[in-house]
Parts: structure tokens; sequence; C-alpha cells
């Protein structure tokens, strides 16, 4: 005997059931699982920031390997992941679950902007704070955005603190090249303006927005978009300045700095002047090659050239470490290999300034041709660079495998 169920109850049961299937089959129904197989390739990879395209619409993850999840998160049509370690020639198969909610990873990158900052923390513990309002400080009017504090392993700060604070700093510390702002992004002639110095003729970089500001458990981004402009700040270059910081443990810490010019106001020539670096660093005075911030630091590139003799030479990196309470620490830049004129020349002197420079050419060598370079209307061209904070020296550090995990990272296949 058949017993007629009302409309209502019957709408009724069906929600019922549904709710109940969804409790029993948990976040992950319907989840399209994949596998993803990751291999190293020719050295030993560690601590690899990882990511892969993932289908359009999709904006969470499950990643597992071995039965466990590994922290991870879907960000601008990519799935990141930090690879921890996998030996030469050897492979690695995750299950990931599309679709699918990941468990909440303790830790994580946390971003948050202010009217004139933006506060990055690792795990809890502060990395380094961007300024993009050009500020007056210590008695110098700043023309362009910095990072500052910088900190590494340790929470060891690893630029100089001058002229960054009003407060007093170390005796050790060098009150020179008040335009050296810890971390930054300049050059030194833009359509025949000074975007290096902070002279009363010089240009300014003028923070316009920030596009996205995304905090998450394995990276953080922001990326902002500004002017380059001549000294009455008038635009000159258009710029997207993309920023990234990973989850990695205490004993590194890595940034990521795209760059995007954009003649978006007619062409822009790049002069030939040693006077600048689009990842530009002023380190902290122990890490000095001349030995006049206390102790003697060590400057040296990818071709083995040392102090005076790495200054304008093309290189993949450059490192720069020293002794600080006892305990070798430092900092490498890496040139990214898609880079113009990789591998790049570098503005590096003993003093403490490390930048790279792809426009430098003659002024570094009169046996060199001209590095004007002239960025058609219209166009535009990306610049990559990282920055691994380390302990040791470079060769402790493993220096060169961390730059090849970058310039050739592994492998990343759906199946």
């Amino acid at each position: 005997m058949k017993v007629a169920v009302p409309p209502r109850t019957a709408v009724v049961l069906l929600w019922a059931a549904a709710l109940l299937a969804a409790t029993l089959v948990g976040p992950a129904a319907g989840a399209a699982t994949k596998s993803l197989v990751v291999e190293a390739g020719k050295q030993d990879r560690a601590h690899v920031p990882m990511h892969v395209e993932v289908p359009a619409g999709t904006t969470q993850a499950r990643v597992i390997l071995q039965g466990k999840d590994v922290p991870c998160q879907v960000a601008e049509g990519q799935l990141w992941w930090i690879l921890d370690a996998l030996p030469a020639g050897a492979s690695r198969t995750y299950q990931v679950e599309l679709g699918a909610a990941a468990p909440a990873a303790e830790g994580g990158v946390a971003i948050r902007q202010t009217d004139a900052t933006v506060d990055i923390r690792i795990a809890g513990k502060p990395f380094t704070t961007y300024h993009f309002t050009n500020p007056k400080i210590a008695g110098q009017q700043l023309r362009r955005p910095y990072f500052w504090p910088v900190y590494g392993p340790g929470q060891v700060t690893m630029t100089r603190p001058w002229p960054l604070t009003d407060e007093a700093v170390p005796k050790n510390v060098a009150k020179d090249h008040p335009h050296h702002t810890s971390l930054w992004v300049a050059h030194g002639d833009v359509n025949g303006t000074d975007n290096w110095s902070i002279a009363a003729g010089a240009g300014w970089q003028v923070h316009k927005t920030f596009e996205t500001v995304t905090s998450g458990p394995v990276v953080g981004t922001f990326r902002e978009v500004l002017d380059w402009t001549d000294a009455r700040k008038k635009p000159v270059l258009a710029e997207v300045r993309t920023v990234r910081v990973y989850r990695l443990p205490e004993t590194a810490r890595l940034l990521d700095l795209d760059i995007v010019f954009r003649a978006a106001y007619g062409a822009v020539k790049f002069g030939d002047t040693k006077e600048g670096g689009l990842c530009a660093t002023r380190m902290r005075p122990e890490f000095r090659a001349d030995g006049k911030g206390g102790t003697a630091g060590r400057l040296v590139n990818s071709e083995g050239q040392t102090a005076d003799a790495a200054w304008g030479k093309k290189a993949a990196w450059l490192d720069c470490s020293g002794t600080v309470d006892g305990k070798r620490l430092g900092y490498a830049l890496f040139d990214a290999p898609g880079n113009l004129r990789h591998p790049t020349t570098w503005h590096a002197r003993t003093y403490g300034l490390a930048t790279a420079n792809p426009f430098g050419l003659k002024h570094f060598d009169k046996a060199n041709e001209s590095g004007d370079y002239t960025l058609e209307a219209g166009k535009e061209t990306t610049l990559r660079y990282r920055i691994y904070f380390h302990p040791g020296d470079e060769k402790a550090a493993r220096v060169a495998d961390r730059w090849t995990d970058f310039a050739q990272p592994p492998t990343a296949i759906w199946k």
C-alpha cells in the first residue's frame, strides 16, 4: 500500500536527506581528486615555494601527502604550497582534492595594510614593513617606498636603520647616502630624471593603489600600482610592483619582487648609470666587506668574485654576510633568467650597497656598449628578483642551490 506524502513534507524530507548526506560525506564531497607529481630534477631541493595552475573557478583545495595534509592555498588561479625537501632525481606524488577545504594550518603569512604601511608577519613574528607614503624622517625627505625593518633568521635585522628612524642608531652605522633606504627600487636616469637620489631635483615614486593585499597559510601577497615622476610629480613611467612572502622555517626568509614597467605616458629611456638598483639593498654594517662595520663581512657573486672585484660584474646572484652577536648571517639577491640582460650587472659596494642594475653597462666598464634601454610607448617589461635571508655564508646557506630553486624550479605535473 502506498502512502501519499504531502508536497511540503516531501520537500522537508529531501532537504533532511541532503543535509545527512553532506554530514556523512564531509566538505570534500563532489571535489575532484587528482594526482600532482613533482620531480626534483638534477639537484636536491629544500623549502621551495611551488605553484601550479588550477581549473578556472577553483577557490580552494586540499593537498595530501602519505595521508597527511600539506599546508596550501589557492590564489591568483594557482595552487601554492612549499616543497619541504626532495633529493636530486627523486619524485613525489601529492593527492589534491580540488574544491575541498584544507584544514586550518598553523602560522602563515599575515599582511595588514594601513594608511601608510603594509605590515608583514610570518607565523606571528614580524618580517618587514613596507612604507609607501614617502615620509620625512631623520631630517630626510624620502621620495620612494621602502621596506624597513627587515628581519632575517633569529629575528635579526638585516639592513641599515638610518635614515629610517628618528631614534638613535648604533655607532657603527654609517650616516651616508640617505637615499639608501634599506630595501627599495630606484634608478638614476629615467627619461633624464634622477629617480635614485633624494636631491631637490630628483623624481618621485608616487603610490596610487593596491590591487590586492592577501594573507594566507603559504604565501602573502600585495600588488601595488605606482607612478615614477619627475621632480614636479609629473608621471614618466607606470609600474606594477608585486611582493610575495612565504611561510618557511625560521632559519630562512624569502621575498619575491616582481616589477612590471609600463610606458603608459610615452616612451621611456633608462640611462646607462651606476646610480641605480631595481632590487636595491643597504646591508647592516656587520655585512660590509670593508671591515668598517665592526667586523669583516663578505661580498661574493655567483662567479666567485669578491669584494671590489664584484662591482659592475655580471652574475646570477650576489651574496653578503657577516657576523652578528657571534653568529654568521646574510642575504642573497637573485636575478631571474628571463630578466633583461640576465645575468645582470651589480652595483655592489664594499661599504654596504648591493643592487641589481641592468642598465649601468658602460658606466661600470668603459669597454662595454652603452646600457641605455628604451621602452617604447605602450609597451611593458617584467623583471623578477628574489631575496634569500639565511644563516651562514653563501656556502653554508647553499645559495647557488637556492638560486636554482628560483630560476629552475622543480616540475609539477597534473596526472
